[in-house]
């Protein structure tokens, strides 16, 4: 059988853990591997960033073919099939309606006479987007990252993203979705060399503001090394799903869903949990059968997760140990198959990403429904939202206060002056009040 079904009472924590994706050894092991890459390119600059290309990648460039020349990224849309360019014009327009809702706007209130706060929301000056590439080509994230980031207002936009070897290139319909999106600037850089130019910079490359985009362990683990250099998104790891399946759902479907995001790649998750001991059982030989029509490297990627005790069906003595399970794991996507898909997905408090219904599939939302891919895994759902316009703005307070609203606050101001030991304080207030108008 491919996948057994697990009943959760009888778990022990380590298996638990382990359907709960919490790869900390995966994580500890990329953190060792790329903090001397870090450390490279923050002293040597292009140098050491060519030398990333070379080692890594099998790629050899010259400084002043880092950056995509823009008549190459002109041409990139009319090589790829039309049928794409449409799809990718659907999802900027999804994504752009969605995102701008999200937008935010300038607030003043005053709180006693006098005395006005309130916050306003500029962009950054230069977001970095980081495109994945290795077993699948994500055109896809392009837009999720580049619009984003436009609709915010930012004024510099650098995506990068790794070269295909067998054309010395980034692949066309990724340079095409960028450019769809509003991408100013273009790297040939993968990887941990991209996040450390754009955390410290080199000669060639000028640093950003903000870093965003998902990608395996090494870039994850590059992103928290160089976040007290350049603000980061989120902890967007390897894929994963959790399937929710509470009652009269369709095995097959639940099996479907569990691939969905599996087929990323080996250290991807995908569960279902349901309290239904028969229907467990009819979707692992489903997902056998739908295993079977995979590639064979998609194949061995999911299969790779349910030996490892990553992947798996999961069955739990009712309902609401079900959610529970849920709100623990704090899955990237969670795809809720129930009568009352409603107000299950209410009750859910710890998902990047919830796909309501039986026709809500996560591919859905993935390429082209509006929302946004870029979404928080590993267990940082408990507190991470998934990649919105809010990541490319700065929430600025301000304070404007008049002579008549100082002298109000002045007696508080004294309490805590002198409580905490800070003369200073009072005195600029005081220097104040003594001006003459």
């Amino acid at each position: 059988m491919t996948a057994g079904v697990l009943v959760l009472a009888e778990l022990d924590p380590a298996a638990r853990a382990r359907l709960g994706n919490r790869a900390e050894g995966l994580m500890d092991d990329a953190t060792a591997a790329v903090r001397p890459v870090l450390e490279r390119i923050r002293r040597d600059g292009d140098a050491a960033v060519l030398a990333f290309l070379r080692e890594v990648d099998g790629v050899e460039l010259t400084a002043d073919r880092l950056i995509v020349e823009p008549a190459v990224v002109d041409a990139a849309a009319a090589s790829i099939p039309a049928e794409l360019v449409a799809a990718m014009a659907h999802t900027a327009r999804n994504l752009e309606r969605y995102h701008r809702a999200q937008l935010l706007d300038e607030f003043a209130i005053e709180v006693e006479p006098g005395v006005v706060v309130g916050e306003r929301f500029p962009a950054v000056r230069a977001a970095g987007c980081y495109v994945p590439f290795g077993t699948a080509i994500y055109p896809s994230s392009a837009l999720m990252l580049t619009v984003p980031a436009r609709v915010a207002g930012v004024e510099r936009i650098v995506l990068a993203s790794g070269i295909d070897p067998a054309t010395g290139e980034i692949p066309a319909a990724v340079l095409a979705a960028a450019a769809l999106g509003g991408a100013t600037e273009i790297w040939r850089v993968s990887g941990t060399a991209a996040v450390a130019a754009w955390a410290y910079g080199t000669e060639t490359l000028r640093p950003v503001d903000v870093i965003a985009g998902p990608g395996g362990p090494y870039v994850a683990a590059a992103k928290e090394l160089v976040r007290h250099h350049v603000g980061i998104d989120l902890e967007a790891g390897p894929s994963e799903v959790l399937v929710l399946a509470l009652d009269d759902f369709d095995p097959d479907l639940a099996a479907a869903d569990l691939i969905s995001e599996g087929e990323h790649g080996a250290t991807s998750c995908g569960l279902v949990v349901t309290p239904d001991a028969a229907r467990a059982a009819d979707t692992a030989a489903r997902l056998a059968a739908r295993l079977a029509a995979l590639p064979a490297d998609r194949r061995d990627a999911v299969q790779t997760q349910l030996d490892d005790g990553r992947s798996g069906i999961v069955v739990t003595a009712d309902a609401a140990a079900a959610i529970a399970f849920c709100e623990e794991v704090a899955p990237e996507h969670v795809i809720v198959h129930a009568r009352d898909a409603d107000g299950v997905a209410r009750s859910l408090r710890c998902a990047g990403t919830v796909c309501i219904g039986a026709f809500t599939p996560s591919p859905a939302g993935s390429y082209v429904a509006g929302t946004n891919h870029v979404l928080p895994t590993g267990g940082a759902a408990r507190h991470s939202a998934g990649l919105s316009v809010t990541h490319f703005v700065r929430r600025q307070s301000f304070e404007r206060i008049t002579r008549e609203g100082l002298e109000r606050l002045r007696p508080s101001i004294e309490a805590w002056s002198n409580y905490e030991g800070l003369p200073g304080h009072l005195a600029a207030i005081d220097a104040r009040l003594r001006r003459v108008e």
